[in-house]
């Protein structure tokens, strides 16, 4: 059905531009385009999460107790995390990946000191043997078999 609508929605005039994401040329969700590029975001009120230089926060769920806290002049923060270089580069890998465009080995390495095949490593070879992933020597992107295991494969490129 996924291989169906994928094409539906292709003669239809959409663009397929991430792994669950389709919109009309120059309409893709900016709201989103910021996750999968790892760029950093803000968020406010319960629940609600954020990501800014590699620490990662949720808000207190609860409406009420994010309420009071920050009526007290008190953080509202519930979790948080604060990611490593190679964390981070990994999970920019990942995020990348799903994006149809995939991942450009000369930017990705500027942006995170860290080459897409070292850090990929066997997995990312096995991905391209299996013909899951493409590679054209410049970028790496999941190919249309790929699109149909992406989520099994985030597991084995993030760190163990």
């Amino acid at each position: 059905m996924y291989l169906a609508a994928i094409d539906a929605l292709a003669r239809a005039g959409f663009e397929h531009y991430e792994v669950s994401n389709f919109a009309r040329p120059g309409h893709r969700c900016r709201h989103n385009e910021v996750y999968w590029a790892g760029d950093g975001y803000f968020a406010a009120g319960p629940g609600a999460a954020r990501y800014i230089d590699g620490r990662r926060e949720t808000n207190h769920r609860s409406t009420m107790t994010w309420l009071k806290r920050v009526m007290a002049g008190e953080s509202p923060v519930a979790e948080q995390e604060m990611l490593g270089a190679e964390d981070r580069a990994r999970e920019m890998l990942v995020l990348g990946l799903r994006r149809l465009a995939g991942v450009d080995r000369a930017p990705f390495a500027a942006r995170t000191g860290f080459d897409v095949d070292e850090l990929g490593g066997p997995e990312l070879r096995g991905f391209v043997e299996r013909g899951l992933l493409a590679d054209d020597g410049r970028t790496v992107r999941l190919s249309r078999a790929g699109l149909l295991v992406s989520d099994a494969m985030w597991s084995k490129l993030l760190r163990k």
